[in-house]
């Protein structure tokens, strides 16, 4: 499956629960053995499948998810609204235990696992396989990461 977006997340920033450039975002990383739902309506079968290797501490409130930084802009020549992630960067990820990652989520987090909002995911251009050095999510800073055609 290829990047997306979460029905939940679509319909928390439509009705204004989620704000993508004031309210506190933040990303998370997955691995191979993800199989995202457009339909999830909460971070369960994600944690499940989370980054659990040597350096990510993953799960509600887990250092491994990173804050992430957005900027909304308007493309009028493509007829689209564009959410722009910052690039981030884990740092020395793997070693002792080792991931296949795939995918990073783009969430929401409220309470907890079951309560906090999907918004999207995004997959990798290849599995990265950690081994110690450092996981940079390189974003795309022009085109977008979650882009809204009218």
């Amino acid at each position: 499956m290829a990047s997306g977006a979460y029905s939940r997340g679509v319909l928390s920033v439509l009705n204004g629960t989620v704000d993508l450039d004031t309210t506190a975002i933040k990303v998370g990383l997955a691995k191979d053995t993800y199989t995202p739902d457009p339909d999830e309506s909460s971070l369960t079968t994600f944690a499940a499948a989370e980054a659990n290797c040597t350096g990510y501490t993953g799960g509600f409130a887990g250092a491994g998810r990173k804050s992430a930084t957005i900027t909304l802009s308007e493309q009028t020549a493509n007829n689209r609204v564009v959410t722009i992630l910052s690039d981030l960067t884990w740092t020395a990820l793997g070693g002792a235990t080792n991931n296949t990652l795939r995918y990073a989520v783009v969430l929401r987090e409220v309470t907890n696992d079951a309560a906090s909002i999907p918004i999207a995911f995004l997959q990798f251009t290849s599995d990265l396989t950690t081994n110690g050095s450092d996981v940079l999510a390189d974003f795309d800073g022009t085109n977008g990461n979650i882009r809204w055609t009218v």
